[in-house]
């Protein structure tokens, strides 16, 4: 690293403070520090007893540090987009082969250059900690052997062991930085605004003595003119030199700070809202309260001398003054009364940097820092002496000047939550979008990873109202498990999700069932129930259970059929569902058997009563798409053998939720037991394949099947079962409330709630979340996919859902179908649009 003072100027040689570095332990001429890794925290859809427990916990931690020197350091590093990738070929064993088509592949490398174009970078937090002064006996030894001396390493035990035991108190669970972390610091904080270091020494060794340092600083040169307001970096990348501009900004004025604000970003972190990397760098001495305390008394006294000056002249003291004087007082009552973390305080300087490829670039990003800090009570100031400022951000370098200190409460500075992040998804699925609350992290998801690695259900809902983009999500995850070659089976009576099975990549390896056109007896619902497989049991006893309770479905799910056939008026008799029962229990539950058989048995029955069942089962019958569960003897029967399956029923009128059922016209009334067998037909795919192979089942309009037990039992029996059968299911309903009363709640593993704008649905919505209520949230879900339907540029408007993981983490997510514009056409359904041929499109509309 190097510095000029002028271009024409002479090249100087610039050292680093840094003398040695043994794995966290950094020693600098008269100082000796240790590194610590503080892991991100979640903050969005957090109640505030949870952010309120984050404050304190960071606080009481960073209350034990007084005495010590700290230094904050936030960074950045791009996301690992190389090893994702290749950590999810090694989990897709079988991708689909097309001959002429592009492979997995060549679709994962788009992928990858697809995430290396966006600033979705990872936030790095690490903490400085000055453990103490070097004693000058210890920098005589070190300056002999060039190393720190045993006896200094000695002395430095008992202070080093009992940093790392307050910093990993809850709050701030920190840990100490290895050596590869401890190099990526450096290389980042010489190198700011450079491209990342593509490799780290292949040096196992931890240490770094002074000589080796300039392999640290010998790739980067500093030009700074007199007065100017960015650095100039050039750097070597590879064979070529990048340069880039850097700007230092200090933070100035602070006011008072609610901790926490529900309504705002923590101000540490507000700055990963920007659309560029941003880093900071914080020197801060923690004070105890009675240090504190006698700086604040000093202060007073000032003030007091200058009350009684103002006193002793008969003149009126100023109204500042008095404010000042009683801000004195209640701080001062504060730290004497209050606890240890109220009482702390801290005082230091807070730098922000933000780097461009030209100076133009550089300085409109400064404007956009200011700018967005104007309405959160904090003065970002851009001052002179660049270089020095920039020089601060390297970890043992001193402060190059005592303006901008600022004297805060400790909580102030836990208030900012620096570590504030979000952390959403599995890390090793398909990528599916980007975080869009606080920051932009990138949005992984494996339909697989909670059934195979964390042991739980598969179960999955998709919720929102009409035109949330549940069509979208289903269409993108299901087009990524078929790539992978996983066994899909879509059920989307609309019909859109059907141009999957026509993509060039899909089509040889896809099917489109209409299951209005589909063979005699397709729903027959003793034959929808699959037969439980005899391999998949241990012993007997086990696959005779499965036998048992594979008929009883069966016997259920056909009464609910006819029953749902049946008008109110003869539905409602109490002699139908007395008929009903013996007829069905009749059948045995035999999968061989049909509605044709319940018919007979209820005209051989000994009530009267039966034969009026039959008489109407009969007449129903001789509509046309009653053959689908009223078979004729011979019919062949539909299989699902493709990888991917979409299952549509074009012109289906499923009856409004709003219209009484006796009102139903008799298109309705034939709508809803077709779309519980489509359901339960579809749930084949789940039980005709081995348990250990992967399946992915989706269902679209499930709202209707909570009404019914058939279709409540189908969701207990998915949800029971994804597991160990190891399927994902994906459920997409308009309203939460239907998932929450099928009682289901238990096997829900993840869920993704679009925009909901009614109040109690929006509720439900947070439930299913397992977020709070009551506390503002509902406002967010209401405010998702905010700019829906088509922008005036044409491109599809992006689509929002609020996602909850399989590891409970909460934010919202923003679909992303840039990358594969193809797929964003398909799934493109807005009436009189037709997609723009963008490659920098995002989002789709449902």
């Amino acid at each position: 690293m190097r510095l000029r003072k002028r271009v024409s100027d002479p090249v100087t040689p610039s050292r680093l403070a840094l003398r040695n570095i043994e794995d966290n332990l950094c020693f600098t001429a008269h100082e000796a520090w240790a590194w610590f890794v503080l892991p991100t925290q979640p903050w969005a859809f957090r109640s505030d007893t949870q952010r309120e427990q984050l404050l304190f916990g960071a606080g009481d931690a960073l209350a034990w540090l007084t005495g010590h020197r700290l230094h904050l350091r936030v960074t950045n590093k791009p996301y690992p987009s190389a090893a994702w990738a290749q950590r999810l070929h090694e989990l897709t064993p079988s991708p689909l082969h097309t001959h002429g088509v592009e492979p997995w592949s060549e679709h994962m490398v788009s992928m990858q250059r697809h995430l290396a174009t966006q600033t979705m970078a990872e936030k790095q937090v690490f903490l400085g900690v000055r453990l103490t002064t070097r004693a000058p006996s210890h920098r005589a030894i070190a300056a002999v052997w060039r190393r720190p001396g045993n006896i200094e390493h000695a002395r430095l035990l008992s202070i080093h062991e009992r940093v790392i035991e307050r910093l990993g108190l809850p709050g701030l669970e920190g840990r100490p930085a290895t050596a590869d972390e401890m190099e990526w610091l450096l290389r980042r904080s010489v190198g700011m605004g450079l491209p990342a270091p593509v490799e780290l020494s292949p040096i196992d060794s931890g240490v770094w003595e002074l000589d080796d340092l300039h392999g640290l600083t010998d790739q980067v040169d500093y030009v700074a003119q007199p007065f100017a307001r960015t650095v100039q970096l050039t750097g070597r990348v590879g064979q070529q030199d990048v340069q880039r501009h850097v700007s230092v900004l200090s933070v100035g004025r602070v006011e008072e700070i609610d901790a926490p604000d529900p309504a705002r970003d923590p101000w540490l972190s507000h700055t990963d809202r920007l659309p560029f990397p941003v880093e900071w760098s914080c020197q801060l001495d923690v004070l105890s309260g009675t240090d504190a305390r006698r700086a604040v008394q000093r202060k007073l006294l000032v003030v007091r001398d200058m009350q009684r000056h103002y006193g002793e002249h008969d003149l009126d003291e100023p109204l500042a003054l008095d404010r000042q004087a009683r801000q004195a007082r209640e701080i001062e009552d504060q730290m004497s009364r209050g606890a240890e973390v109220a009482a702390a305080r801290v005082h230091g300087w807070f730098r922000i940097a933000v780097a461009g490829r030209t100076e133009v670039e550089c300085l409109e990003r400064v404007r956009k820092v200011v700018t967005s800090y104007r309405g959160r009570r904090v003065a970002i100031e851009h001052p002179r002496g660049q270089y020095g400022l920039l020089r601060e951000f390297i970890p043992g370098e001193p402060v190059s000047t005592s303006a901008y200190r600022r004297r805060l409460p400790l909580l102030y500075l836990t208030a900012g939550v620096p570590a504030a992040s979000s952390t959403l998804g599995d890390r090793r699925g398909p990528y599916v979008g980007y975080t869009a609350g606080s920051s932009r992290r990138a949005v992984m998801f494996d339909t697989h990873f909670a059934t195979e690695d964390k042991e739980t259900s598969g179960l999955v809902p998709v919720v929102g109202g009409l035109g949330a983009g549940k069509s979208v999500l289903l269409g993108q995850i299901t087009y990524e498990a078929a790539r992978r070659g996983i066994p899909a089976v879509v059920l989307d009576p609309s019909g859109p999700l059907a141009r999957l099975t026509q993509m060039p990549e899909l089509r040889q390896h896809s099917e489109h069932m209409d299951l209005t056109t589909a063979a005699s007896g397709t729903l027959n619902p003793f034959e929808v129930v699959a037969e439980p497989f005899e391999s998949a049991y241990k012993n007997a006893d086990a696959y005779a259970e499965a036998q048992v309770l594979a008929a009883q479905d069966r016997k259920l799910l056909a009464i609910d059929v006819v029953k749902m056939l049946l008008p109110p008026s003869l539905e409602s008799i109490p002699s139908t569902s007395l008929v009903l029962s013996d007829a069905m229990r009749a059948t045995r539950g035999d999968r061989n058997a049909s509605l044709w058989d319940v018919v007979g048995n209820l005209e051989t029955h000994k009530d009267p009563h039966g034969r009026v069942v039959a008489n109407y089962l009969r007449d129903m019958a001789e509509l046309p798409l009653s053959r689908l569960f009223f078979p004729k003897a011979g019919a062949e029967r539909e299989r699902l053998s493709a990888t991917l399956t979409v299952l549509t029923m074009p012109g289906l009128v499923l009856p409004p939720r709003s219209v009484p059922r006796e009102h139903w016209s008799t298109s309705e009334q034939l709508a809803v037991p077709l779309l519980h067998l489509a359901s339960w037909f579809a749930t084949r795919a789940v039980y005709g394949r081995s348990m250990q192979s992967r399946k992915l089942v989706a269902l679209d309009e499930t709202h209707f099947l909570g009404e019914w037990s058939a279709g409540r039992a189908l969701f207990t029996r998915l949800g029971r079962d994804s597991r160990k059968w190891n399927t994902c299911v994906l459920a997409a309903s308009q309203n939460p409330a239907d998932v929450l009363g099928m009682d289901v709640a238990n096997f829900m593993s993840a869920a993704f709630v679009g925009r909901l704008e009614d109040e109690e649905a929006a509720r439900d919505g947070l439930r299913m979340l397992r977020v709070p209520t009551g506390v503002g949230y509902e406002r967010a879900l209401a405010s998702l996919s905010a700019s829906r339907g088509v922008g005036a540029d044409g491109r599809a408007a992006m689509r929002e859902f609020v996602m909850r993981d399989v590891e409970g983490h909460v934010d919202k997510v923003r679909v992303d179908l840039a990358a594969n514009p193809a797929l964003l056409e398909v799934l493109n359904t807005t009436a009189g649009r037709a997609m723009p041929e963008r490659s920098d499109a995002e989002g789709a509309v449902a």
